[in-house]
């Protein structure tokens, strides 16, 4: 048994959380079918399905006691309260969609689903926020960070503290080789079937998060990293498929602060479509997300240091 198998048998499946439209599309909810296949379009009527310890008991490590409500994942309620909120509107159908990505692998090429939704994320307030939906993670993010989501495209930020030069790998230029477009065919599997089960896409895309706002999800897991084995992606000893491993994993933010104060001040500015970004959750903390396409960047400014990769 593999280890999506393994996963998916730690605790019994009362709801489908598969995300999968057909063979080649994918939906940015917790499931393309059954009652976890709400939107804000036709959202639930009560909050039930927003308690993540009884929807998605496998995203949890196995001390936390799945009884206690963990509303959209956090064990704090008030933390969720924009997304409480955001709902409420929802049902009122007063949120407003700007973007919606069906996720598709097609044509050597991955498009990862999400939504965007212009939110006013405290009731009544006069300013508005971006609120980033896929597979039961949430961000909201300023707008002034992100003024390009209604062209469908996002800035990346990244700080780098002290160093003089960021690199980040390159992988078009040995896409050219044969036995490299078999990995990267391989990589692109991978991430979509990384993304065809919302519990599955939610795991893989914290394993790296070892935090202590983490501590009770399954993070620092890798889990990413032994599906990589199992795909025959080899990360270890294989140059190529190592470089593009580490360009995938490489985490940016939403946010300029965090580039700029947190892991500044040296940092830079990059752009690629919503389409390519996979996203960590609210809780997690940095508005952090990865790439699914590392070839898909494009560095618009560095800020203190020079470029390179």
């Amino acid at each position: 048994m593999g280890t999506l198998g393994k996963m998916r048998g730690i605790v019994p499946r009362w709801y489908s959380t598969s995300t999968l439209i057909d063979s080649v599309s994918c939906v940015p909810w917790l499931a393309a079918e059954g009652p976890l296949a709400y939107t804000p379009e036709n959202p639930p009527a009560t909050d039930y399905f927003f308690q993540y310890s009884w929807i998605l008991p496998e995203v949890f490590n196995s001390n936390v006691h799945k009884r206690r409500h963990h509303y959209f994942g956090t064990p704090i309620r008030d933390h969720a309260k924009p997304l409480f909120e955001f709902w409420r509107q929802a049902r009122r159908r007063e949120v407003d969609r700007v973007y919606l990505s069906l996720g598709s692998f097609a044509e050597n090429r991955v498009r990862a689903p999400v939504a965007v939704y212009r939110a006013k994320l405290v009731a009544h307030d006069e300013s508005d926020q971006w609120l980033f939906i896929q597979h039961g993670s949430y961000q909201w993010i300023s707008s002034a960070d992100q003024p390009h989501v209604e062209e469908g495209e996002v800035l990346l930020y990244r700080g780098i503290q002290q160093e003089e030069t960021f690199r980040y790998p390159s992988v078009e230029h040995d896409l050219k080789r044969p036995a490299n477009q078999r990995t990267w065919q391989r990589y692109l599997a991978l991430q979509w079937s990384m993304l065809s089960d919302s519990s599955l896409s939610f795991n893989t895309i914290h394993d790296r998060t070892k935090r202590c706002e983490t501590a009770f999800l399954n993070d620092g897991t890798w889990l990413a990293d032994r599906l990589a084995a199992e795909a025959g992606v080899d990360v270890e000893s294989d140059r190529f498929a190592h470089v593009l491993w580490e360009a995938a994993t490489s985490a940016f933010s939403l946010e300029c602060w965090v580039a700029e104060r947190k892991f500044g001040p040296h940092f830079v500015v990059a752009k690629t479509p919503i389409a390519n970004i996979r996203l960590t959750t609210f809780f997690a903390g940095e508005a952090e997300v990865r790439l699914v396409d590392p070839s898909q960047i494009r560095v618009l400014e560095s800020v203190g240091c020079t470029l390179t990769t």
